[in-house]
């Protein structure tokens, strides 16, 4: 998978071309697009796979945010939304559904990553925290990120 450096506002690109191309920073929704278009072979347009669109309409959950989450229910390329627990330094902050004026605010919030479910590189993602994008085992996931949903996004292509 190709590595890239984390850029807040560096999100989803518009063309399979442009993903295939040069680049070098992007966010975590780019990750979810580059991550179903090298693995998959298929390209999410930007609307697609951009938050609150991706959470309200793409694909089907396969957890939802009433469930309890559960990562023995995902399989290869689904896409787990989180709350954000700690910042970089490790210092706690609080990003729960509470803390947001309307639904959306809170879903545009959320973190986006791809399980993959192989040993000890169970996530891949873009954050902040390693200024890149990266693999990280569930059990680091979850020191910084608490789940909340998690999709299917390739089944709304067929």
């Amino acid at each position: 998978m190709k590595e890239f450096d984390y850029r807040f506002d560096a999100g989803p690109l518009g063309s399979a071309d442009e993903l295939a191309g040069e680049w070098s920073e992007g966010n975590c929704r780019r990750a979810v697009q580059l991550y179903l278009f090298s693995m998959r072979g298929e390209f999410l347009e930007p609307d697609r796979v951009l938050c609150p669109e991706v959470y309200n309409r793409t694909g089907i959950f396969v957890i939802d945010v009433d469930g309890k989450f559960d990562f023995e229910c995902l399989s290869s390329g689904d896409v787990i939304f989180a709350e954000r627990l700690k910042d970089g330094r490790g210092a706690k902050v609080n990003c729960r559904r509470d803390t947001f004026a309307s639904n959306d605010e809170y879903v545009i919030s959320l973190h986006t990553a791809v399980w993959t479910g192989q040993k000890s590189q169970e996530i891949w993602h873009a954050t902040a925290i390693e200024r890149s994008s990266c693999y990280w085992s569930a059990q680091r996931f979850l020191e910084f990120y608490r789940p909340v949903a998690a999709k299917r996004l390739l089944s709304a292509l067929s």
